[in-house]
């Protein structure tokens, strides 16, 4: 056999027979960039700098006839807060687009404002008209790398339905199942992210302007600009819709699913699912609210008995936030199907959320001394949603939204007829913990909001289905599935050690634990370098107040540098000498110069009080 490398010659012919190639088996050329590693998927859009803009202005003329229309009712002596939440609606649907989406969010944001707001805001319908259906053809043809007539034997051309982000039509695949496929918007993406850079620019003026506390909107925008990529991220809507199907069947429930999605033929635009034909729960709702015998007739036809779909809804509130990864954000009517025999069928899962294992345990706590009528350690169960904490008087906020437990639980013992809908659900207590929250500045985080909006919807559904109701005891009877949950797993491990298994599950135990422990110490060690605290509510406020001073001079001292060059200029060009103290007190005396210092000396003043109003640590 040859050499491995024919320049090399064996010299020693003892060892010419022992030296030799061996058989190696071909390797395949790779270039570098078949090998590079797979980058975390994500989505963006690009904004147009001119059309934000003119958005700006969009939002100041917003504004403008907001509050002139608000003047003007109070000169009339016919000015509420129900009348400016119907007006701010109005003005979000006139504008449509991103202006839906935020009303929408912000409903969900009543720390920001008023209770009565996010009621109306959250009435809001997400409808636009749709766009060519020969722009849905095409976007499907590019997302999915296929002619339409490859994947579809019928494809409606007229939309089922038209939000600001798709479009939703009827189709049959090639197999022959009828379904749904829904379709992005083109360039839906680029025009929230521009309008998303106005909105921020606004908020940037507000707290400049301290017509906002520093900082406050800094979240609110984050919030959004994630709420609107979510919402524009189909992949993932598809997958959570997938996942929310395969544990509910997990679950061993069949009352409630959501339709099969059909991955392989969803893409970043694109979202084909199972079509499930049935009634609306907004219909039933509906027909029980005005009496329609028409409706009513055929939800008897199909078996559907209102009280048992109360149950059942309040049963998938419980299950989704505390035994599946996440919850649905927005249950609403729109997003509910109900199928033959009290089926419930959700949909569009664009805003999904989860909880902490903390908060999830709170929530459970809150349900459980509601049930032994323990309003005070529901208040202390309660401050644990709220974490982490600013500086406030714990003791004084307890017993504060301690009064309104005990509103809660009067309602719960009165008679159902006695009491409007509403106080059959738990608004109550999260309507005072939203106010002692602005009360106190305390920031409520987003996953706890679209908890209880969620949980706000499903008992409304609940309640207006069945009055008598009690969301209390349901979840006692859910409580009750957990016990069955424990004992089938306690039964399973029982069967796997008889079955020789326990020594491969005893390993992964003592695994876990060790793993466990690591983390413990290593959260311990952080704990221990960082401060538990923001530093800005270290600084006390004199020195706050002595550094905002400071500021206010430097702010002074530009204005007036500016001012001065400006008016030596204007001197200069018209051929006059220059004279720095003729300047100055031309500087000085100028009305325009004065409105600035006096500005600046509003805001810097405004902020000062802001910091007066916090707690000291």
């Amino acid at each position: 056999m040859a050499s491995l490398n024919p320049a090399i010659k064996i010299e020693d012919k003892n060892r010419s027979g022992v030296i030799a190639d061996l058989p190696r088996r071909k390797y395949l050329d790779v270039s570098a960039g078949d090998s590079a590693l797979l980058q975390m998927r994500s989505i963006s859009f690009k904004s147009s700098r001119a059309q934000s803009i003119r958005g700006v202005f969009v939002w100041l003329n917003l504004i403008l006839a907001f509050v002139l229309k608000t003047i003007y009712d109070r000169l009339l002596s016919r000015d509420s807060l129900e009348r400016r939440a119907v007006r701010l609606r109005k003005a979000f649907e006139h504008r449509g687009g991103s202006f839906i989406k935020l009303g929408l969010h912000l409903s969900t944001r009543v720390d920001f404002m008023p209770w009565m707001y996010g009621v109306e805001l959250s009435s809001m319908i997400d409808q636009m008209q749709p766009f060519p259906v020969e722009d849905a053809i095409k976007v499907i043809e590019r997302c999915l790398n296929k002619p339409l007539a490859s994947i579809f034997t019928q494809f409606d051309p007229e939309p089922i339905l038209s939000t600001s982000v798709a479009c939703f039509y009827q189709a049959i695949l090639l197999s022959g199942e009828k379904v749904t496929v829904k379709v992005r918007r083109p360039g839906i993406g680029e025009r929230f992210m521009t309008e998303l850079k106005a909105f921020e620019w606004v908020l940037s003026i507000a707290e400049f302007l301290t017509i906002s506390r520093p900082g406050l909107t800094r979240e609110l925008h984050e919030e959004f600009r994630e709420l609107l990529l979510e919402e524009l991220d189909f992949i993932n809507e598809a997958r959570r819709q997938y996942g929310f199907r395969q544990a509910a069947e997990k679950s061993r429930k069949k009352f409630f699913s959501a339709p099969a999605v059909y991955l392989e033929l969803s893409g970043e635009e694109v979202v084909v699912s199972e079509f499930k034909s049935g009634m609306w729960m907004w219909e039933l709702l509906r027909a029980i609210e005005q009496g329609d015998e028409t409706l009513l007739a055929q939800a008897r036809e199909m078996n559907i008995q209102p009280k048992k779909l109360a149950k059942r809804l309040l049963w998938v509130n419980y299950w989704a936030w505390e035994e599946n990864l996440f919850f649905h954000a927005d249950p609403t009517p729109n997003n509910i199907i109900l199928g033959r025999d009290n089926t419930l069928y959700f949909i569009n899962f664009a805003t999904t959320d989860s909880l902490s294992r903390s908060k999830w345990q709170a929530m459970r706590q809150i349900l459980s001394y509601a049930y032994q009528r323990d309003p005070q350690n529901m208040a202390r169960s309660a401050l644990t949603l709220l974490e982490p904490l600013p500086p406030i008087d714990l003791i004084e906020f307890t017993q504060e939204l301690e009064s309104y437990n005990w509103q809660l639980l009067y309602a719960l013992e009165a008679t159902p007829k006695s009491l409007k809908w509403q106080e059959r659900t738990s608004a109550i207590l999260w309507i005072g913990l939203i106010r002692l929250a602005r009360k106190y500045g305390v920031v409520i985080d987003t996953q706890v909001l679209r908890l209880i909006r969620a949980t706000l919807t499903y008992e409304s559904m609940a309640v207006k289905l069945h009055h008598k109701i009690d969301f209390v005891q349901q979840y006692r009877i859910f409580n009750r599935y957990r016990a069955e949950q424990a004992r089938r797993r306690i039964t399973d491990s029982i069967l796997d050690q008889l079955d020789g298994k326990e020594d491969e599950r005893l390993i992964i135990r003592l695994d876990r634990i060790a793993q466990t422990v690591d983390g413990f110490f290593t959260r311990a060690r952080h704990s221990l370098m960082l401060p538990s605290v923001n530093f800005n509510t270290l600084v006390s406020k004199w020195s706050f107040a002595l550094y905002i001073f400071f500021r206010f001079l430097a702010y002074l001292l530009g204005v007036t540098i500016l001012a001065f060059g400006m008016v030596s200029l204007f001197e200069l060009s018209h051929g006059q000498s220059f004279d720095f103290s003729v300047i100055l007190q031309t500087v000085i005396r100028n009305p325009f110069y004065l409105s600035a210092v006096v500005l600046l000396a509003f805001i810097c003043g405004r902020t000062v009080l802001f910091r007066m109003d916090d707690k000291e640590v």
